[in-house]
């Protein structure tokens, strides 16, 4: 795990006071400690989430029928196997707990049944269940002297059958190891239950709108899950592998005991009714809930299959050949024309030939300047100096009259062909046609 940031950026260049690589403009990745705690908040939600999905899927189960209260009531406590004894409840009563030899397993087993305790639960869960249907408002408590109120219906069976007598020191004692155990039932039931609130958040709980807010959350949580990622520099399909491997493990487990419980009910004979019914029941919503979580997990670990794969491509798939550039539009250089000698037609200058009616142009006479007042004689030019032109200020030799750019008399600064436009520049006139 980095304990420290880096402080080059990957393309080379350093990060600036705030972080960000002053080439590429990426921002500096965060430490592995950072992307380790974050990652374990995320999956810690993960978890959270799930289990709020399976107890929301469970409990509509069970309060939209009653088929677990109608188990119960159906159940035989005696005949119920208690784990890793490979006894019932009667048989390991009688090992256990009685020492005469005249007691029978059935006198055992007709007392277990005659204290109803499923019954009881039965009747529990059906408060509990139409409270959370909206049926009623009372919330379901449990109270000690109802434990002990169970014996008085077994109490005078059992003094006639084995002469075994409930003394009340033994009620007393069953009432103490219960007390702090329900005295905390209660008050959970009492807090979610006494009020209109609590009651409201325990209806939500079962409510199509707790499937809505689960999935919102965890697809928020897949979000938060990828910026960490993305600021830790690693790639977001972590965080969809990561999703899929936390749901896959408690979604894979519950499947494997679901379908453990299942084939042992292959092997249980048919006269032994026990709390199978009720295993059953309880075991019937989790079937839904594995499947759909390990359905889940397997999505996404393909989506971040699938995105690693596309991303992997990209990075080896060739290059597209560059667009050609856009070549630049060369300046427009201004053309000069003048008149053809025939036809009068423009020309472009320096043409010998009349593109329109074909005659042949004659090349404009030396313009000779009118005569220049008397001026002290300039000195001659060097050898090989220059001079710039009078009107476009571009660089000739020193002993040029007329400029090659732009035609103008360097002496008396006329343009020759703008007096060749303007019809100064001396050309005889053109003959006219013959009639």
């Amino acid at each position: 795990m980095a304990k420290t940031q880096q402080t080059t950026c990957v393309c080379g260049a350093a990060y600036d006071s705030n972080g960000v690589c002053t080439r590429c403009g990426k921002k500096r990745p965060r430490s592995g400690g950072y992307r380790f705690i974050h990652t374990l908040l995320c999956v810690i939600g993960v978890l959270i989430l799930f289990f709020c999905f399976g107890n929301t899927t469970a409990l509509r189960s069970y309060s939209a029928s009653k088929a677990l209260t109608d188990a119960l009531r159906s159940a035989k406590l005696s005949d119920a196997d208690v784990p890793f004894t490979g006894k019932n409840v009667s048989d390991y009563i009688r090992s256990e707990y009685v020492a005469d030899e005249n007691v029978l397993p059935e006198d055992i087993a007709q007392a277990a049944d005659g204290m109803g305790i499923p019954a009881f639960l039965a009747e529990k869960l059906d408060g509990h269940f139409a409270m959370l249907r909206g049926d009623s408002d009372t919330p379901v408590r449990i109270e000690s002297a109802e434990i002990t109120g169970l014996l008085d219906h077994i109490t005078e069976s059992l003094h006639e059958s084995c002469k075994l007598v409930i003394e009340e020191s033994d009620r007393q004692q069953i009432e103490s190891v219960a007390e702090p155990v329900l005295k905390k039932v209660n008050a959970l039931s009492d807090g979610f239950g006494s009020t209109k609130a609590g009651r409201a958040f325990q209806r939500f709980g079962v409510s199509i709108w707790a499937y809505v807010l689960e999935v919102v959350l965890l697809a928020l949580l897949i979000w938060r899950w990828c910026v960490i990622r993305k600021n830790s520099g690693k790639d977001i399909a972590g965080a969809f592998k990561g999703t899929g491997i936390t749901i896959m493990i408690p979604a894979a487990l519950t499947l494997i005991l679901v379908l453990i419980g299942g084939i042992h009910t292959l092997f249980i004979r048919d006269d032994v009714v026990g709390l199978y019914g009720v295993t059953k029941v309880l075991r019937a919503p989790y079937w839904f809930i594995a499947a759909t979580g390990v359905s889940f997990a397997l999505f996404m670990l393909e989506l971040a299959a699938y995105m690693r794969a596309k991303k992997q491509y990209k990075e080896l798939a060739p290059a597209e050949p560059a667009k050609p550039a856009k070549m630049e539009s060369a300046p427009v250089v201004p053309v000069y024309r003048t008149p053809c000698v025939s036809c009068g037609k423009e020309l472009e200058s320096g043409a010998k030939f009349c593109k329109y009616c074909g005659a042949k142009q004659e090349q404009p006479p030396k313009i000779t300047p009118a005569p220049a007042a008397p001026s002290a004689p300039a000195a001659s030019a060097p050898a090989g100096e220059s001079k710039v032109c009078v009107c476009c200020g571009k660089e000739l030799a020193a002993n040029m009259k007329f400029c090659k750019y732009c035609g103008t008399n360097q002496e008396t600064g006329e343009n020759i062909v703008d007096a060749v436009l303007n019809g100064t520049a001396g050309f005889p006139e053109a003959p006219e046609d013959d009639q």
